[in-house]
């Protein structure tokens, strides 16, 4: 089987440019120290941060204090602040120890002038062993699933994710790795028997490139989903990733910033609106302008649904991962737009979540519990990863200018929608521990 190449940098898919990289063996066995020596400045910050043991995971009956029909959750994990505790935030990896992070992310090797980003700690409001958020415990995270598995499914942010719960594992065991031909980039433990697997799409439901093949495209040409149109239909499932979520234990649901790019929406085959319509007009097409956010939710509607009524044999956990925050200031992508914090915000601080963002946040909570009873009726479980006010008060934690090297990124200068691996999304490994303890 063809390897297929790893996630682009920003730049990279923002200009339409495929980066050249080299293929990924069918399975690579990659030891955890094995980059150890060919980044020292890494080593010395891995070094001078220490080894860190892990104290038990508390169990919490969902991630974030939303409920599905067990009452409600011992406390809201989502709300809260964080605590600067440099022994406590403690990165479970660096660039030095795990060779899987990628250059958008890897913020340590492109000289990021302040890692005080890595010294804070998630710490909810509340208090009390039913409300603190235990630091990860790769062990007991271990034990928990062993027998199991997990897919992903999304974007780049998603493979951030990813990245982030495979780089934290592979501190107890280094894992072997290989892309198949469907799409599909698989990750396995076979010392906890634990396997992960990810799928890289931006909308979830079924699409493709508007002037491009009858079929989706994959990451390779992100560039080019990106300038759009795309052809989504909002009431089908993609069925690229649906069939394979009945082999999985868990599947982890999230995309979202990819609504926001022109497309052609379909419902029953026929174009019912678009967004950025100029080349819907120039085909002569006669569709309503419609915002992203309703397709962001019919998206979200059809595919929770989809899981909630076990379709095509689903009968495991769903998670849905709330979107993430992005944080430009003084601009956008292309204006002028940065993220230079150093810290995250004061309690007392006022963050407020730019549109669509904050809609799309809104649509995933109300299709999330609308899906809930049926889940239930169905014998699906349906579990909410709420990480939105948790990411919103960490500006510091993205690439900003350290995302790539010196004169390597195009047109494309500054990302803050991604975050720095190690970074804050780590906390989403210990929101996810609570689902699956639960």
């Amino acid at each position: 089987m063809k390897s297929l190449p790893a996630i682009p940098s920003l730049g990279g898919l923002l200009t339409g440019v495929r980066r050249s990289s080299r293929a990924i063996p069918k399975t690579t066995r990659v030891p955890a120290l094995t980059v150890l020596l060919f980044f020292a400045a890494a080593t010395f910050l891995f070094l001078f941060l220490g080894p860190f043991r892990s104290s038990p995971t508390t169990s919490s009956s969902v991630a974030g204090g939303h409920s599905s029909g067990n009452g409600a959750a011992a406390c809201d994990a989502t709300r809260g602040e964080w605590v600067h505790d440099p022994a406590g935030a403690r990165p479970h990896y660096t660039n030095a120890t795990c060779a899987f992070i990628q250059d958008y992310q890897n913020c340590i090797k492109h000289g990021k002038p302040s890692l005080e980003f890595l010294q804070w700690r998630w710490l909810p409001d509340g208090g009390g062993a039913g409300c603190e958020l235990q630091r990860f415990d790769a062990e007991a995270f271990f034990r928990l699933v062993r027998g199991r598995s997990i897919m992903f499914v999304g974007d780049s942010l998603a493979s951030s994710h990813v990245t982030s719960l495979v780089c934290t594992l592979s501190q107890a065991e280094a894992p072997t790795r290989r892309h198949t031909a469907d799409g599909f980039e698989h990750w396995r433990f076979p010392e906890h028997d634990f396997a992960v697997s990810f799928f890289w799409t931006p909308f979830q439901v079924r699409w493709r490139l508007t002037h491009g093949p009858p079929a989706a495209v994959g990451p390779d040409r992100q560039g080019e989903v990106f300038a759009g149109p795309n052809d989504l239909h909002l009431d089908e499932p993609d069925e690229r990733w649906m069939p394979a979520a009945k082999e999985h234990d868990y599947v982890v649901v999230s995309a979202s910033h990819w609504f926001a790019r022109p497309a052609v929406y379909y419902r029953r085959g026929r174009a019912v609106g678009c967004h950025g319509c100029a080349a819907a007009e120039a085909d002569g097409s006669n569709v309503t302008a419609l915002p992203p956010a309703y397709a962001q939710r019919a998206a979200f509607r059809t595919v929770l649904r989809a899981l909630a009524a076990g379709h095509q044999g689903f009968k495991g956990t769903a998670i849905l991962r709330t979107v993430a925050p992005t944080h430009y200031s003084h601009g956008g992508w292309f204006d002028g737009g940065e993220c230079p914090s150093t810290r995250p915000f004061y309690r007392n601080q006022t963050a407020e979540m730019a549109e669509p963002e904050a809609q799309f946040y809104k649509a995933q909570l109300e299709e999330f519990r609308a899906a809930d009873a049926e889940a239930r009726a169905n014998g699906v479980r349906l579990r909410l990863l709420d990480v939105t006010g948790i990411m919103l008060r960490r500006p510091d934690g993205h690439p900003d200018r350290y995302g790539h090297g010196a004169g390597d990124h195009g047109c494309f200068d500054v990302d803050c929608l991604h975050w720095c691996l190690p970074g804050p999304i780590d906390v989403w490994n210990q929101l996810l521990l609570q689902i699956i303890a639960s």
